[in-house]
């Protein structure tokens, strides 16, 4: 035993990052399986904890993977997540009846996702620090729900935990290469989720604040270079965007004409409306929009709704300017649903908060009580301020992108998911005032990260006896469909363990 440790311990020494980067992944992907294992949904391709746009992403890879392009079709969802199941779907064949080595991947996708963040987080954390965070990473029930089903939540967190790598990468050592690289990051990530790219700002605004002795001309032609890169990535899709809008105008030529620049979507203005008006709940509430006709979907032939795709900032920030004190409880419930997402706990069981609770159209389940957010919210809110200091400065490029999705929370829907989304940003401003705390103390800065860590660990523990088991039932209420009886998946759902 001695000899396996000394042996260990020589192999770290040698090669940290390499043995890190693949204990992380083999430990989450691990995790990610036995809960597959155990899932009664493993088939399925949505989960009983989320089912957002997972009918949406299905009926377009089985198109992609068929070669089937639907002409005319209004560019409404971002589409590099798609392409990636159908891609699968090509390999791997269509699927018949059984999601599962479809979610395998996504797991897969997910696991490598927190090794990349292991990787960056291991400079600004600490080595015994960021093996907690990797831990609560890959141990989020949150994450263990989404890497496990389809959502383009798992594709974008590698996009944006690589863009964040490559940030704070490239402040110290600007070079080509790394602006090459952040450019694409940068437009990938784009066209996984269209507010990627309001990410710019903020992130120039840390390097410039940040700069250092690093001269403004290299600033320039670097963070130049990388926005041309982003431009090159977008443009394919903006072409055909533009196309396709062109074609839209053509066969609609009574009413006012869409714009034809869209490099990702053009879903901005009547999400915005639908975010903003007397009836909104703070969540995803298509209402305004179903009210309008064409039996709940959207049609670019219907003046109301063209009227929206157009003009919708302009209808909500009508609203807006009308009625200020319902648009500011509005906020407050969109933010409310959006720290939700600190709710959720950790493992298979999602432990301590459990397993009832409730599920929000197009959003994640979250568990009944609201206790767990309030310590984590005070830590976060800890590790903000913190960041500002001296010592922790390089975690404040993470609370802009804190920030960033927080304005967009306030903008649009309060999504639980999308707090889930941000996970390598948030991660270490969570665990960042217990490393101010320890920082004076040497041995507590190692043995407290390790007593957590090891404690978080016993949810493999837990997730391998529900592996073993038959897999667990849960029962289900809320609206039905009139015809088919069966629930409205797109409408609020209450789950409880059976």
């Amino acid at each position: 035993m001695r000899r396996f440790l000394v042996g260990a311990r020589a192999l770290w020494s040698r090669h940290p990052v390499a043995l890190g980067v693949a204990v992380t992944f083999v430990s989450s992907l691990l995790l990610r399986w036995l809960y597959l294992q155990a899932a009664p949904d493993r088939a399925w391709p949505f989960s009983i904890f989320f089912y957002g746009d997972s009918r949406f992403f299905h009926a377009y890879a089985l198109d992609q993977a068929r070669g089937i392009e639907k002409a005319g079709t209004l560019p409404y969802h971002p589409p590099l997540f798609p392409w990636l199941l159908g891609g699968l779907y090509r390999v791997l064949g269509e699927p018949k009846g059984d999601a599962y080595p479809y979610k395998l991947c996504l797991a897969t996708l997910s696991a490598a996702t927190v090794a990349l963040s292991w990787a960056w987080w291991r400079r600004l954390l600490g080595t015994a620090w960021s093996f907690l965070a990797a831990a609560l990473f890959a141990a989020s029930f949150g994450w263990l729900v989404l890497a496990t089903t389809y959502s383009n939540e798992v594709l974008y967190a590698l996009f944006l935990t690589a863009t964040l790598a490559c940030v704070l990468h490239a402040r110290a050592r600007p070079s080509w290469g790394l602006a090459v690289l952040l450019g694409g990051l940068m437009g990938l990530g784009s066209l996984t989720r269209a507010e990627h790219l309001y990410l710019w700002p903020f992130l120039m605004a840390w390097v410039v604040l940040q700069r250092g002795d690093t001269p403004w001309a290299t600033l320039a032609t670097r963070w130049g270079a990388a926005a041309l890169v982003c431009a090159l990535v977008l443009a394919p899709w903006a072409t055909h965007n533009a196309r396709v809008l062109r074609d839209i105008n053509a066969r609609t030529p009574t009413l006012e004409p869409l714009p034809e620049l869209a490099p990702v979507t053009v879903y901005g203005p009547i999400n915005f409306a639908m975010a903003n008006h007397a009836g909104a709940t703070g969540g995803f509430t298509p209402d305004s929009v179903n009210q309008l006709g064409q039996d709940g979907f959207l049609d670019v032939a219907n003046p109301s709704q063209r009227h929206l795709l157009l003009h919708g900032y302009a209808v909500g920030l009508a609203w807006m300017r009308e009625h200020p004190a319902d648009a500011t409880r509005l906020w407050l419930s969109k933010l409310e649903r959006w720290v939700d997402g600190l709710n959720l706990g950790l493992g298979a069981s999602n432990l301590p908060t459990g397993l009832s609770g409730t599920r929000a159209p197009v959003d994640l389940f979250v568990p009944e009580g609201a206790w767990l957010k309030w310590p984590l919210l005070a830590l976060l809110v800890a590790g903000a301020a913190l960041s500002v200091l001296r010592p922790w400065r390089d975690f404040s490029l993470l609370t802009l992108v804190v920030v960033h999705r927080a304005l967009i929370t306030l903008a649009f829907f309060g999504y639980t998911r999308g707090l889930l989304t941000i996970f390598p940003a948030l991660l270490p401003l969570l665990l960042l005032p217990l490393v101010a705390l320890t920082r004076s103390r040497p041995a507590l800065a190692v043995r407290v990260p390790a007593l957590a860590t090891a404690l978080v660990l016993l949810v493999w523990v837990e997730a391998g006896a529900l592996a073993l088991g038959a897999p667990r039932g849960f029962m289900a209420s809320g609206s039905t469909d009139r015809t088919s009886g069966k629930l409205i998946q797109d409408d609020w759902v209450r789950i409880w363990p059976r």
